[in-house]
C-alpha cells in the first residue's frame, strides 16, 4: 500500500521532478486507482513522462552499485523521507533531493586511483616511508597487507626475514594483514606494540591517548621497552573491542559502532547539522578549505552524505538544496555566501 494518498490533482500542482520522485516510490501499479493516477500524471506532458524517466534511470542506480556504502545510505534515506510526513509536498522534495544526490554521485563517481608505491622498507626503524600529508591513503605494505593512512598521518617500515614491524610515527591507520604466522605483523604507537597473524585493526595516535580497535581476529597489546608508564602485561583484544592506553593498566573496553572504520571512507554523513559543522569536518579532510562569513549561511541546516576532498562538488551540490553558492575566496579557498 502506498504510504501516500495519491491524488491526481496534488501532483499535477507539486514540479515534475519531485512528482515523479513521489510517483516512483509510491505508486502501486497493481491497483487500478493508483495507476490511473499515474497514467493521468503522464498524460498531461512530454514533460512528465521525460521526468518519470528520469526518476527510473536515476533509482536503478541503487541496483547497479548496490553493495556500495554511498548508495546503501541513500537508499535508507529515500526510504526514511517516502514515509508520511505532515506536508506531502517536503516528502516528495526531500525524497527528490536524495535523488539527485544519487544522481550526481552515479554521475560524476571517480574511479579510484591505484594504491600510491611503497618504498622499498628497511630492516630498522628510521624516518617515515608512508606520509599521507593532505588526504587520506592507502598502501599496498610489501607483504599484500593494505594500510590506511588519515590526513597528516606518518608511517615507518621495518620489514625483515623473521617479522614485518612498522611504527605509526603520528596520526592514525587502519591495517587489513595477510596471515603468516612465520612472520608476525607488529605496529609500535604511544609505547605499545600490537601484533597480529591475520586480521584488521585500527591505532589511532592523533588526539588524546592512544586508542587500538580490533575489528577482525585477535590482536596483543604490550608495552615496549619505551613506555613512560611502565611495565604492564600484553593485553588480548577480541574482535569489537577498544583498547586505550592508560597509566598503570590499559582499559579495555566495547568498541563504539562503526567508528574505527567510518573515518576511511571517501564520504561524510551528517544528520541536521549546522553548516559551520559540516565545513569543519569537510576541511580536516582536504587541502583546500571553505570559508563562512555570514552567521546566518553558518546556521543553516544541512543533512546529506558528503565526499570528501572536493570542496567544489560540495558546494555544486550544496547549491541544489540551500539558497546558497560558492565563490573564489583566495588560492585554495572558497567562500559559502548567500545566493543572489
Amino acid at each position: 500500500m502506498s504510504a501516500y494518498s495519491l491524488d491526481a490533482a496534488e501532483m499535477a500542482r507539486l514540479p515534475r521532478d519531485e512528482a515523479a520522485a513521489l510517483l516512483w516510490l509510491n505508486v502501486d501499479e497493481s491497483d487500478p486507482a493508483q495507476a490511473a493516477v499515474l497514467d493521468a500524471w503522464l498524460e498531461l506532458s512530454p514533460e512528465n513522462r521525460a521526468a518519470w524517466l528520469r526518476a527510473q534511470a536515476i533509482w536503478s542506480g541503487f541496483d547497479e552499485a548496490d553493495d556500495d556504502a554511498t548508495v546503501r545510505v541513500l537508499r535508507r534515506r529515500a526510504r526514511k523521507a517516502a514515509r508520511p510526513l505532515s506536508s506531502r509536498w517536503m516528502a516528495a522534495a526531500a525524497v527528490f533531493v536524495v535523488a539527485i544526490g544519487l544522481g550526481l554521485w552515479l554521475a560524476e563517481r571517480p574511479v579510484p586511483p591505484p594504491p600510491p608505491p611503497v618504498p622499498q622498507a628497511s630492516a630498522m626503524f628510521g624516518e617515515p616511508d608512508l606520509v599521507a600529508d593532505g588526504q587520506l591513503l592507502t598502501f599496498d605494505l610489501p607483504d599484500g597487507s593494505k594500510a590506511s593512512l588519515a590526513p597528516g598521518s606518518a608511517l615507518d617500515l621495518a620489514y625483515g626475514h623473521d617479522g614485518r614491524a612498522m611504527r605509526l610515527v603520528r596520526g592514525r591507520a587502519f591495517f587489513d594483514v595477510v596471515p603468516d604466522r612465520a612472520r608476525p605483523f607488529t605496529v609500535e604507537a604511544g609505547g605499545r606494540r600490537i601484533t597480529a597473524l591475520g586480521t584488521s585493526f585500527d591505532v589511532r595516535l592523533d588526539q588524546g591517548p592512544l586508542r587500538v580497535t580490533l575489528v577482525e581476529g585477535h590482536v596483543s597489546v604490550a608495552r615496549t621497552i619505551e613506555a613512560t608508564d611502565g611495565p604492564g602485561r600484553p593485553v588480548l583484544l577480541a574482535a569489537g573491542q577498544q583498547l586505550t592506553a592508560a597509566q598503570g593498566r590499559d582499559v579495555v573496553a566495547p568498541a563504539n559502532g562503526g567508528e574505527a572504520t567510518e573515518w576511511r571512507e571517501t564520504s561524510i554523513t551528517f544528520e541536521d547539522r549546522p553548516l559551520s559543522e559540516v565545513v569543519a569536518e569537510l576541511n580536516r579532510h582536504s587541502a583546500a578549505k571553505l570559508v563562512i562569513d555570514d552567521p546566518k549561511v553558518a546556521g543553516l541546516r544541512v543533512t546529506g552524505r558528503f565526499r570528501t576532498g572536493d570542496p567544489r562538488r560540495f558546494l555544486r551540490t550544496l547549491a541544489q538544496v540551500l539558497p546558497v553558492r560558492g565563490e573564489a575566496a583566495g588560492p585554495g579557498r572558497y567562500r559559502i555566501v548567500r545566493a543572489d
